[in-house]
């Protein structure tokens, strides 16, 4: 089995829009880690991008930025920004970017 398969990042292109349980098991979350916002893919016919948006609170940030970033590959590239988010339950906005290397 490829490095690929194993991470399940192969998995993040091949998910329908939204399906927040394949997202967690594709990164070794538990769905009630963060709270995806929005959900964009990118290319036709096949997906070639993903730009996800999540929220996560403090205790939850360090966790969820290594999990989604392990993700990383040699066929997928995984980056991410974070924002501070709220101002009386403050948290994060977590913008991960999946993309396909290679052709």
């Amino acid at each position: 089995m490829s490095e690929t398969l194993e991470r399940g990042s192969a998995h993040l292109f091949n998910m329908n829009a939204h399906d927040h349980e394949a997202l967690a098991k594709a990164v070794g979350l538990a769905r009630n880690d963060y709270e995806v916002k929005w959900w964009w893919k990118y290319g036709q016919p096949a997906i070639d991008k993903i730009v996800i948006g999540v929220e996560v609170n403090p205790a939850q940030l360090g966790t969820t930025v290594a999990k989604f970033m392990d993700q990383n590959t040699q066929a997928t590239r995984i980056t991410g920004e974070v924002f501070p988010y709220g101002i009386i339950n403050p948290g994060f906005l977590i913008e991960f970017t999946a993309e396909r290397q290679g052709g």
